[in-house]
């Protein structure tokens, strides 16, 4: 009798650790597929905008956002061709797609992924080359090499997906990544070869570029910024030497006579005073937008390819916790969500394309507000009010780098409209 209680009792807990195990493991199943949901979702939304962005207003398709728009491809490939597959093995925990199609996708997600980083390369060389050397960037960044950095993107981003199919690794479905994808806690040395490359030229080489070419951007506003406030100061003999040195005659006469073009210089100066407080809005600006771009980047792909690099290194897989894994591959596939909030939507030219396509706006009221805030902005300095223009008002720090209509980016549009009214 003691012994049937005893089974009995070891029975009933053996039932209650498999049914809590079991309800950790819907949980987990449940919030990875909803967040995916939601992946796919954004994704979805944000990069349909930004191809009808591109598509009603052709003259933002500038040989710079020609790399943004390739961006948007290798997130609409991903979403398109990876993430319903993925969201459907979750839901199954199991590959119910076949054989070949495993390999197709696993193919498809390694080159889609290796793509989306070289892309964010590509973007980041464009901005240093408009930002840093902007009177070469023309002769620097034609369309010809536009298309062709293009082209080599997705061409090194095949070539360095195609060895898992002929035998160097391979794809499989792996549970806890929720997809197929390069097995790489392959103990073959040769196989660890291939994932060691992979690593190098898809991430550890594009963050390196990526984060000199933005550090250099940052430093290039930087010195202009102060060489504008320099520039910006006062000399102290453009002031008048005090009257109580002249006659009252001569000094009247003097304050006659001078009186126009020390309101000239003033209002001057206090244009290049607000210009100055504006360059220093726009380099925190540049500083907000390199740490954004950067740090997007490291969040959303550094614990993909740490795990990555860890199932490559130690000896038993296992050790990694699963539940890791599976939050690494949503990081990566959250990036694709991303990217258009982080290289255009937060340009407000673009938000406003947004409020014309969703029929919240009109394109004729928004017009109506730029050419006022242009003509009715005004500076106030020592009781001195002069009308300030367009330029020194609203042209930011990209403005006089990006001189040429082709180099203009989105972010550089933002404040200057009459760029893009004048090219459309």
């Amino acid at each position: 009798m003691a012994v049937a209680e005893a089974n009995s009792s070891f029975s009933k807990q053996d039932n209650d650790t498999k049914f809590s195990r079991d309800s950790m493991e819907i949980f987990k199943i449940a919030s990875t597929a909803t967040f995916l949901f939601f992946i796919f979702v954004a994704s979805v939304a944000g990069n349909l905008l930004v191809f009808l962005v591109f598509y009603k207003r052709p003259a933002l398709l500038t040989i710079s956002n020609r790399f943004i728009l390739n961006l948007s491809i290798c997130s609409s490939l991903n979403t398109i061709f990876v993430m319903p597959f993925m969201f459907g093995a979750l839901i199954a925990e199991d590959w119910i797609f076949g054989t070949i199609w495993c390999k197709v996708t696993g193919f498809l997600m390694n080159a889609i992924f290796a793509a989306s980083t070289l892309t964010l390369v590509a973007i980041s060389l464009d901005r240093y080359c408009a930002v840093v050397t902007p009177l070469h960037y023309q002769m620097r960044i034609t369309k010809r090499r536009s298309a062709l950095i293009i082209a080599a993107v997705w061409i090194l981003a095949v070539l360095v997906s195609l060895p898992p199919l002929f035998g160097w690794n391979h794809y499989r479905y792996q549970k806890d990544k929720g997809t197929c994808t390069v097995l790489w806690s392959s103990r073959i040395k040769d196989e660890r070869y291939y994932t060691f490359s992979l690593v190098i030229l898809t991430f550890i080489l594009p963050l390196c570029i990526i984060l000199w070419a933005y550090h250099v951007i940052f430093k290039a506003a930087q010195n202009n910024s102060e060489r504008t406030r320099r520039n910006s100061v006062i000399p102290n003999n453009q002031v008048d030497e005090p009257c109580s040195t002249q006659t009252p005659l001569r000094c009247e006469r003097r304050r006659s006579s001078t009186a126009p073009i020390l309101h000239r210089r003033l209002s001057t100066s206090g244009g290049r005073i607000g210009g100055s407080l504006l360059w220093h809005r726009d380099e925190w600006k540049t500083a907000l937008a390199s740490l954004l771009v950067v740090s997007t980047f490291i969040v959303c792909w550094l614990p993909y390819f740490i795990i990555i690099i860890l199932e490559a290194s130690v000896h038993n897989s296992q050790d990694i916790p699963p539940v890791i894994e599976t939050i690494s591959i949503l990081l990566a596939m959250m990036s694709f969500a991303c990217n258009p909030l982080v290289y255009v939507f937060r340009s407000k030219l673009a938000r406003q394309e947004v409020k014309i396509i969703m029929k919240i706006q009109s394109r004729e009221s928004i017009n109506m507000s730029l050419s006022r805030r242009g003509s009715e902005s005004v500076f106030t300095r020592e009781g001195i009010v002069h009308q300030s223009s367009i330029e020194s008002d609203i042209v930011p720090f990209e403005k006089p780098l990006h001189s040429s209509s082709t180099s203009t980016t989105l972010t550089s549009l933002v404040h200057n409209p009459n760029a893009v009214s004048q090219r459309s």
